[in-house]
Order: C-alpha cells, then sequence, then structure tokens
C-alpha cells in the first residue's frame, strides 16, 4: 500500500514541478534589511539583522534544488559576495543545507552545524566552523545561540545516522530570535521567550508528512505556548517539494485573526 501511495505522490509532484518549468517566476518585493529587522528570503531563509550584524539561515539561494524542484519566485536579493556573520544550518536535507548556495557565501562567517557536517563545511571554504549539539551554547562577544532540539529527522537522503535537527535561538543587544528550522508538533518551545518566532508552515501534504513537518495550527499552538509577540510564517510559497496548496496554507493563518501573526511575504522586512 505504501509503494503505491508513493508512487501517486511522486507522480502528482512531478507533474506540479514539470509544469514550473514553463511558466515564469513570480515577482517578489525586495524591502531594505534594517537595523534590527528579519527579511524572509524564501523557504526557511532569512537574513536577520541585530545591531547591524547578519545572521542567515538554512541559505538556499538556488534556483533548483536537487536540480529538479524549480524556484517558483524570484529571489529578493543576490547574496554572492555580502557580507554575512553568522550562517546557521538548521539539519542535512537539500532544502535547508543547499551544496551550491553554501559555496557562494561570506567563507569568513562563522557556520553553526549540526553534528556530522564540520569536515564538509571546512571542504567549502569556510574558516569558522562550530558543531552544536542539543541544549549546546555558542557565545563570542556580539551573539549568544542556543541550539534547541527539533523533532525531525535531520539525515540527508535518510541514510548514515546524523539525524540530529536543531532550532536555534539566537541573542544580541536584548533581542532575541527563534528560528524553528523544521520540526513536528512538539512541547518543547513551551515559555521560551524571544522577541520573533520564525515557524515552519509547509510540507504537510500528503498527510503522512505528519510524521516530520507541523501543519499550520500545529505551528500557531507551538508559537502560543511561546512568551513571544510575535509568529512570522516561512517555509512555504518557494518550492513545490509536497502537496499542499500555497493559497490554502495562507487562508489558513488569516484565519486566526491573530495580529501577532505576521504574515509577510517573501522579499519584505518585519522590524523589531
Amino acid at each position: 500500500m505504501n509503494f503505491f501511495k508513493n508512487i501517486v505522490f511522486l507522480s502528482q509532484l512531478t507533474t506540479t514541478n514539470i509544469k514550473a518549468y514553463f511558466k515564469s517566476k513570480e515577482p517578489v518585493a525586495s524591502e531594505p534589511i534594517y537595523t534590527n529587522s528579519v527579511n524572509w528570503y524564501g523557504h526557511a531563509t532569512a537574513i536577520i539583522n541585530l545591531s547591524d550584524i547578519i545572521i542567515l539561515t538554512d541559505p538556499v539561494l538556488s534556483n533548483y534544488l536537487g536540480h529538479f524542484f524549480k524556484r517558483l519566485v524570484d529571489k529578493p536579493y543576490l547574496l554572492k559576495g555580502k557580507r554575512v556573520d553568522y550562517i546557521l544550518l538548521s539539519h542535512g536535507h537539500m532544502d535547508h543545507m543547499d551544496f551550491p548556495s553554501l559555496r557562494k557565501l561570506d567563507k569568513t562567517a562563522t557556520i553553526i552545524v549540526p553534528k556530522g557536517y564540520k569536515r564538509l563545511m571546512k571542504i567549502f571554504g569556510f574558516k569558522k566552523v562550530v558543531v552544536l549539539r542539543h541544549d549546546e551554547v555558542y557565545e563570542d562577544d556580539k551573539i549568544k545561540i542556543t541550539s534547541i532540539k527539533a523533532d525531525h529527522d535531520g539525515r540527508r537522503y535518510y541514510m548514515g545516522i546524523d539525524n540530529e535537527s536543531h532550532s536555534y535561538l539566537i541573542e544580541r543587544n536584548n533581542k532575541k530570535i527563534f528560528f524553528a528550522g523544521d520540526t513536528v508538533y512538539t512541547q518543547k518551545f513551551s515559555s521560551l521567550e524571544c522577541d520573533v518566532a520564525l515557524m515552519p508552515v509547509g510540507c504537510y501534504k500528503p498527510d503522512r508528512f505528519a510524521c516530520m513537518h507541523c501543519t499550520p495550527e500545529e505551528s500557531y499552538k507551538m508559537f502560543k505556548m511561546m512568551n513571544c509577540p510575535a509568529m512570522i510564517p516561512i517555509h512555504y510559497k518557494t518550492f513545490k517539494i509536497s502537496l499542499e496548496n500555497f493559497d490554502d496554507t495562507t487562508n489558513i493563518l488569516k484565519n486566526f485573526k491573530d495580529e501577532t501573526l505576521k504574515i509577510i511575504n517573501i522579499g519584505e522586512t518585519y522590524k523589531l
């Protein structure tokens, strides 16, 4: 039964992506990145400015994922050669750890990675690679980054033993930003204090994906458990790697009728 379900799923996904090849990318905003702000670059990639220190989450700058999944929207900015101070990688899946994108980025950036990826980042040319395990902290004179366990199998292609997935709490000058990465519904973030939470709301269809990803309702429920005044939904609208309709996801979020839910578009900036 699972074999036939997989065939149907892959057929639907392939058809959707082939159709995308014949369509132009949708235009997006390119709003300025202000001091103390979050700009959504697309999918799980955010450009965070905390007191003019630049943090990049799960950078995916490519037009294609795995040479197959076409980027459906324009890229807000060209980040190749731009200064980046810190790069956070939540886990090893290709839609969060994109090798071509990492090769293009500032190699003087401090890059935070899960277990199993230090050597690879060194090969890519990064000079300072920090491995964090769950509940460990990286801290220097500019920033504090705490790893929180995400409930998600982070193995690349679901092979090997390096399955850790991270969420990160980023702190600088009394500002705190939470980046969830990928996770199913969990109570691990309960009572967490931050100024804004970047929460995933995509990749939940077909229903069996619920063992890996939260639904928009579950993401919102996790946010409401936190001590946090704002949630930015991410991890959708960029690549078609699951079967839900992006408009359905947006409508679910809008129907919460909650002003603390900041539904920004790709390329837009939220000021802290």
